[in-house]
């Protein structure tokens, strides 16, 4: 729907969650960023607010040939899903036509400095044209115009970390896991009964944990679901400690781990 090419960043390659994705999957990351070029190619084409109807994590992994690969998308926030399909967190920020906008005059603001070595103003780009035949100072105004329309982030309340996402079109935005976070006892509970972990396994996790997502900067430490993202977190340390060393399941001995 939004035009014939999409945005991709050049250093996915080396974004640990593709690692985790490729390690959750147990499949390469070129097949993996082959999957997501599959997945955000065709939510270009088939949505303009990130909801694709009828699509399920069965034909994710099907389409793309990667075993667990829509499970994997889930649990790092990628993909969540909804009431009769699938939602792309954040669509409207990286995919369809007004990203697109702002990446290509991005570009030709970029373009237009390094030619001039001259102070940028919206009067030194009236006379840059774009493929189109649109100026750059067109496209500016237009995208002013886009964030003025927009509400204010200040004014909504800021989710809670723990809430499930909600079943529908619309998703929230995500949270920071809070600094002052402690661990639940229902998710050491569920390390425990689940993954085999004692006690003394379940706090340094929650430790290691903590600390990862507080050094993450930006967009990179926000999660609309952090529950899976912590579930995903105790599979792979669980995958890490012999079964020798774990502990028989049981909530009685998580007892003083909060």
């Amino acid at each position: 729907m939004a035009g014939d090419w999409i945005k991709m960043r050049s250093n996915l390659w080396d974004d640990p969650r593709v690692s985790g994705l490729a390690d959750a999957t147990g499949a390469g990351e070129a097949a993996i960023i082959g999957g997501l070029y599959w997945l955000w190619s065709t939510a270009d084409q088939h949505t303009e607010d990130g909801f694709l109807q009828g699509l399920t994590v069965k034909s994710i992994n099907r389409k793309t040939g990667i075993k667990g690969f829509g499970e994997a998308l889930i649990s790092i926030g990628w993909l969540v899903e909804a009431d009769g399909g699938m939602t792309i967190p954040r669509f409207e920020e990286h995919n369809g036509a007004s990203a697109k906008n702002r990446a290509q005059t991005a570009r030709r603001v970029a373009k237009c400095t390094t030619k001039t070595n001259a102070p940028l103003t919206v009067e030194a780009l009236a006379n840059s044209e774009n493929a189109n035949g649109e100026s750059v100072s067109s496209a500016l105004a237009r995208e002013r115009e886009e964030k003025e329309s927009k509400p204010s982030s200040a004014s909504q309340p800021s989710p809670d970390p723990n809430a499930p996402p909600l079943a529908s079109p619309k998703q929230p935005k995500g949270s920071r896991l809070p600094p002052d976070w402690k661990l639940p006892k229902p998710w050491g509970e569920w390390a425990m009964e689940d993954r085999g972990l004692s006690a003394e396994q379940v706090r340094t996790e929650a430790d290691k944990f903590a600390d990862y997502w507080r050094a993450k900067p930006g967009k990179d430490a926000v999660k609309l679901d952090w529950l899976a993202t912590w579930r995903n977190w105790v599979r792979n340390a669980a995958e890490r400690i012999p079964a020798g060393d774990r502990s028989p399941s049981g909530s009685a001995l998580f007892a003083g781990v909060i």
